[in-house]
Protein backbone atom coordinates (compact mmCIF):
# COMPACT_ATOMS: atom_id res chain seq x y z
CA UNK A 1 0.00 0.00 0.00
CA UNK A 2 1.42 3.35 -1.03
CA UNK A 3 2.10 6.15 1.45
CA UNK A 4 -0.46 8.43 -0.23
CA UNK A 5 -3.23 5.83 0.14
CA UNK A 6 -2.31 5.29 3.79
CA UNK A 7 -2.43 9.04 4.46
CA UNK A 8 -5.79 9.27 2.69
CA UNK A 9 -7.20 6.44 4.81
CA UNK A 10 -5.87 8.08 7.96
CA UNK A 11 -7.58 11.35 7.05
CA UNK A 12 -10.84 9.53 6.31
CA UNK A 13 -10.70 7.70 9.65
CA UNK A 14 -9.97 10.94 11.51
CA UNK A 15 -12.88 12.66 9.75
CA UNK A 16 -15.26 9.80 10.56
CA UNK A 17 -14.19 9.86 14.23
CA UNK A 18 -14.80 13.60 14.36
CA UNK A 19 -18.26 13.20 12.80
CA UNK A 20 -19.19 10.44 15.23
CA UNK A 21 -18.09 12.55 18.21
CA UNK A 22 -19.95 15.56 16.80
CA UNK A 23 -23.17 13.58 16.33
CA UNK A 24 -22.92 12.22 19.87
CA UNK A 25 -22.39 15.72 21.28
CA UNK A 26 -25.39 17.05 19.33
CA UNK A 27 -27.60 14.20 20.53
CA UNK A 28 -26.52 14.71 24.13
CA UNK A 29 -27.12 18.48 24.01
CA UNK A 30 -30.51 18.07 22.32
CA UNK A 31 -31.47 15.50 24.94
CA UNK A 32 -30.30 17.89 27.63
CA UNK A 33 -32.53 20.60 26.15
CA UNK A 34 -35.42 18.15 26.23
CA UNK A 35 -34.84 17.32 29.89
CA UNK A 36 -34.53 21.01 30.69
CA UNK A 37 -37.86 21.73 29.00
CA UNK A 38 -39.56 18.92 30.95
CA UNK A 39 -38.07 20.12 34.20
CA UNK A 40 -39.14 23.76 33.62
CA UNK A 41 -42.44 22.76 32.02
CA UNK A 42 -42.16 24.48 28.63
CA UNK A 43 -42.55 23.22 25.08
CA UNK A 44 -39.63 21.44 23.46
CA UNK A 45 -38.84 21.99 19.77
CA UNK A 46 -36.21 19.61 18.43
CA UNK A 47 -35.56 21.72 15.31
CA UNK A 48 -34.80 24.82 17.36
CA UNK A 49 -32.65 22.83 19.77
CA UNK A 50 -30.66 21.48 16.84
CA UNK A 51 -30.32 24.94 15.31
CA UNK A 52 -28.88 26.51 18.45
CA UNK A 53 -26.58 23.57 19.03
CA UNK A 54 -24.88 24.20 15.69
CA UNK A 55 -22.54 26.02 18.06
CA UNK A 56 -20.64 22.72 18.32
CA UNK A 57 -20.42 22.19 14.55
CA UNK A 58 -18.53 25.45 14.08
CA UNK A 59 -15.72 24.70 16.52
CA UNK A 60 -13.43 22.74 14.19
CA UNK A 61 -13.83 25.04 11.14
CA UNK A 62 -13.23 28.15 13.27
CA UNK A 63 -10.18 26.59 14.95
CA UNK A 64 -8.66 25.58 11.61
CA UNK A 65 -9.34 28.97 10.02
CA UNK A 66 -7.81 30.88 12.94
CA UNK A 67 -4.83 28.52 13.06
CA UNK A 68 -4.19 29.18 9.37
CA UNK A 69 -4.54 32.93 9.91
CA UNK A 70 -2.01 32.80 12.74
CA UNK A 71 0.44 30.88 10.56
CA UNK A 72 0.01 33.03 7.45
CA UNK A 73 -0.31 36.55 8.85
CA UNK A 74 3.23 37.67 9.59
CA UNK A 75 2.28 40.04 12.42
CA UNK A 76 0.48 37.23 14.26
CA UNK A 77 3.04 34.53 13.49
CA UNK A 78 5.85 36.67 14.90
CA UNK A 79 4.25 37.44 18.28
CA UNK A 80 7.19 36.61 20.57
CA UNK A 81 5.33 35.84 23.81
CA UNK A 82 3.56 32.48 23.61
CA UNK A 83 0.99 33.34 26.29
CA UNK A 84 -0.01 36.55 24.50
CA UNK A 85 -0.30 34.65 21.24
CA UNK A 86 -2.56 32.02 22.81
CA UNK A 87 -4.74 34.60 24.55
CA UNK A 88 -5.15 36.49 21.30
CA UNK A 89 -6.07 33.24 19.54
CA UNK A 90 -8.73 32.48 22.18
CA UNK A 91 -10.13 36.01 21.96
CA UNK A 92 -10.28 36.17 18.16
CA UNK A 93 -11.63 32.63 17.82
CA UNK A 94 -14.37 33.31 20.37
CA UNK A 95 -15.42 36.58 18.73
CA UNK A 96 -15.35 35.05 15.25
CA UNK A 97 -17.33 32.02 16.45
CA UNK A 98 -19.99 34.16 18.15
CA UNK A 99 -20.46 36.36 15.09
CA UNK A 100 -20.53 33.35 12.77
CA UNK A 101 -22.99 31.50 14.99
CA UNK A 102 -25.32 34.50 15.29
CA UNK A 103 -25.28 35.02 11.54
CA UNK A 104 -25.80 31.33 10.76
CA UNK A 105 -28.79 30.99 13.10
CA UNK A 106 -30.33 34.15 11.64
CA UNK A 107 -29.87 32.94 8.06
CA UNK A 108 -31.15 29.39 8.63
CA UNK A 109 -34.14 30.54 10.66
CA UNK A 110 -35.05 33.13 8.01
CA UNK A 111 -34.94 30.50 5.29
CA UNK A 112 -36.49 27.45 6.96
CA UNK A 113 -38.31 28.51 10.14
CA UNK A 114 -41.58 30.34 10.66
CA UNK A 115 -39.94 32.61 13.20
CA UNK A 116 -36.68 34.45 12.39
CA UNK A 117 -34.10 34.79 15.12
CA UNK A 118 -32.45 38.15 14.59
CA UNK A 119 -28.69 38.54 14.49
CA UNK A 120 -28.46 40.81 17.55
CA UNK A 121 -30.73 38.55 19.57
CA UNK A 122 -28.62 35.55 18.65
CA UNK A 123 -25.46 37.41 19.55
CA UNK A 124 -26.81 38.43 22.96
CA UNK A 125 -27.97 34.87 23.55
CA UNK A 126 -24.68 33.23 22.71
CA UNK A 127 -22.68 35.76 24.75
CA UNK A 128 -24.87 35.27 27.80
CA UNK A 129 -25.22 31.49 27.51
CA UNK A 130 -22.07 30.21 25.84
CA UNK A 131 -19.24 32.68 26.39
CA UNK A 132 -17.58 30.51 29.03
CA UNK A 133 -17.75 27.55 26.62
CA UNK A 134 -15.98 29.51 23.92
CA UNK A 135 -13.22 30.59 26.24
CA UNK A 136 -12.74 27.12 27.70
CA UNK A 137 -12.83 25.23 24.41
CA UNK A 138 -10.57 27.62 22.51
CA UNK A 139 -8.15 27.78 25.42
CA UNK A 140 -7.69 24.01 25.14
CA UNK A 141 -7.38 24.25 21.35
CA UNK A 142 -4.85 27.07 21.69
CA UNK A 143 -2.69 24.86 23.91
CA UNK A 144 -2.69 22.21 21.17
CA UNK A 145 -2.33 24.38 18.07
CA UNK A 146 -0.34 27.37 19.27
CA UNK A 147 3.01 26.06 20.37
CA UNK A 148 6.44 27.51 20.70
CA UNK A 149 8.33 26.81 17.54
CA UNK A 150 11.70 25.26 18.03
CA UNK A 151 14.41 27.32 16.40
CA UNK A 152 15.37 25.78 13.12
CA UNK A 153 18.98 24.85 13.18
CA UNK A 154 20.55 25.77 9.93
CA UNK A 155 22.08 22.67 8.56
CA UNK A 156 25.46 23.46 7.25
CA UNK A 157 25.58 21.18 4.30
CA UNK A 158 28.68 19.09 4.15
CA UNK A 159 30.19 20.96 7.14
CA UNK A 160 32.18 17.89 8.15
CA UNK A 161 34.05 17.93 4.86
CA UNK A 162 37.22 19.93 4.31
CA UNK A 163 37.44 22.85 1.88
CA UNK A 164 41.22 22.69 1.56
CA UNK A 165 44.03 20.17 1.72
CA UNK A 166 47.34 20.90 3.44
CA UNK A 167 50.21 19.24 1.59
CA UNK A 168 53.99 19.48 1.63
CA UNK A 169 56.99 18.60 3.77
CA UNK A 170 57.54 19.37 7.42
CA UNK A 171 59.22 22.67 6.45
CA UNK A 172 56.90 23.92 3.71
CA UNK A 173 53.14 23.48 3.73
CA UNK A 174 50.79 24.41 0.91
CA UNK A 175 47.02 24.86 1.22
CA UNK A 176 45.09 23.68 -1.82
CA UNK A 177 41.43 24.63 -2.09
CA UNK A 178 39.35 21.57 -2.86
CA UNK A 179 37.47 23.63 -5.44
CA UNK A 180 40.77 24.00 -7.37
CA UNK A 181 41.43 20.26 -7.52
CA UNK A 182 40.73 18.54 -10.84
CA UNK A 183 41.59 15.02 -9.83
CA UNK A 184 43.72 12.99 -7.43
CA UNK A 185 45.70 9.97 -8.58
CA UNK A 186 47.78 7.32 -6.85
CA UNK A 187 51.54 7.61 -7.43
CA UNK A 188 53.08 5.14 -4.97
CA UNK A 189 54.18 5.83 -2.34
CA UNK A 190 52.29 9.15 -2.67
CA UNK A 191 49.10 10.51 -4.14
CA UNK A 192 49.21 13.28 -6.73
CA UNK A 193 46.79 16.16 -6.36
CA UNK A 194 46.25 17.82 -9.73
CA UNK A 195 45.13 21.44 -9.90
CA UNK A 196 45.00 23.67 -12.97
CA UNK A 197 48.65 24.69 -13.05
CA UNK A 198 50.59 22.05 -11.13
CA UNK A 199 50.75 18.69 -9.37
CA UNK A 200 51.21 18.31 -5.60
CA UNK A 201 52.51 15.12 -4.01
CA UNK A 202 50.98 14.18 -0.69
CA UNK A 203 51.71 11.39 1.78
CA UNK A 204 48.26 9.89 2.27
CA UNK A 205 46.02 7.24 0.77
CA UNK A 206 43.24 7.85 -1.71
CA UNK A 207 40.70 6.43 0.73
CA UNK A 208 41.75 8.67 3.62
CA UNK A 209 41.54 11.76 1.41
CA UNK A 210 38.25 10.70 -0.18
CA UNK A 211 36.69 10.34 3.28
CA UNK A 212 37.46 14.00 3.94
CA UNK A 213 36.05 15.33 0.66
CA UNK A 214 32.48 16.22 -0.16
CA UNK A 215 30.96 13.10 -1.80
CA UNK A 216 28.62 15.29 -3.81
CA UNK A 217 31.62 16.70 -5.65
CA UNK A 218 34.38 14.11 -5.38
CA UNK A 219 33.93 10.55 -6.54
CA UNK A 220 36.17 7.62 -7.25
CA UNK A 221 36.31 6.68 -10.93
CA UNK A 222 39.10 4.11 -10.74
CA UNK A 223 40.89 2.22 -8.00
CA UNK A 224 43.69 4.77 -8.40
CA UNK A 225 41.76 7.96 -9.30
CA UNK A 226 39.37 10.44 -7.68
CA UNK A 227 37.77 13.16 -9.79
CA UNK A 228 36.21 16.51 -8.96
CA UNK A 229 32.75 16.33 -10.60
CA UNK A 230 32.58 20.12 -10.93
CA UNK A 231 35.50 19.91 -13.38
CA UNK A 232 33.88 17.26 -15.57
CA UNK A 233 32.59 18.47 -18.93
CA UNK A 234 31.45 15.18 -20.44
CA UNK A 235 32.00 11.45 -20.53
CA UNK A 236 32.01 9.03 -23.45
CA UNK A 237 31.74 5.26 -23.60
CA UNK A 238 34.68 3.17 -24.80
CA UNK A 239 32.14 0.48 -25.80
CA UNK A 240 33.79 -2.03 -23.48
CA UNK A 241 32.12 -0.95 -20.22
CA UNK A 242 34.68 1.76 -19.46
CA UNK A 243 34.32 5.47 -20.20
CA UNK A 244 36.52 8.46 -20.99
CA UNK A 245 35.92 11.53 -18.83
CA UNK A 246 36.70 14.95 -20.29
CA UNK A 247 37.74 17.63 -17.76
CA UNK A 248 37.58 21.38 -18.24
CA UNK A 249 41.39 21.53 -18.52
CA UNK A 250 41.21 19.12 -21.48
CA UNK A 251 42.54 16.25 -19.37
CA UNK A 252 41.00 12.87 -20.19
CA UNK A 253 40.59 10.28 -17.42
CA UNK A 254 39.49 6.68 -17.52
CA UNK A 255 36.24 5.75 -15.76
CA UNK A 256 36.33 2.09 -14.78
CA UNK A 257 33.21 0.02 -15.30
CA UNK A 258 33.18 -0.82 -11.59
CA UNK A 259 32.56 2.85 -10.71
CA UNK A 260 30.27 3.83 -13.61
CA UNK A 261 26.92 3.64 -11.78
CA UNK A 262 28.05 5.70 -8.82
CA UNK A 263 29.71 8.28 -11.08
CA UNK A 264 26.61 8.69 -13.26
CA UNK A 265 24.38 9.04 -10.22
CA UNK A 266 26.59 11.66 -8.56
CA UNK A 267 27.22 13.55 -11.78
CA UNK A 268 23.49 13.73 -12.63
CA UNK A 269 22.66 14.85 -9.08
CA UNK A 270 25.25 17.63 -9.26
CA UNK A 271 23.99 18.84 -12.64
CA UNK A 272 20.38 19.00 -11.44
CA UNK A 273 21.18 20.81 -8.18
Amino acid sequence: MSKEIQQKKTRIKATLKYLVVLVLILLVTIFQDYLHSRYNDYSFYASESFLFNTFWILILPVALILNRVFSKVLALAKIPVLLVKRLLFVLLASIFHMLLFAGLVHLVSALFYEHTFTFLRNLRYTVSEDLYKYLLIYSVIALVLIRKKKPIKEEKSNSKYIDQLIVGSSRIKTAIKTSDIFYIAAEAPYIAIHSLDRKHLHTATLKSVLDQLDPEKFVRIHKSTIVNLTKVISYKSRLNGDYDIQLSNQQVLRLSRNYVDNFKHRFSALQSS
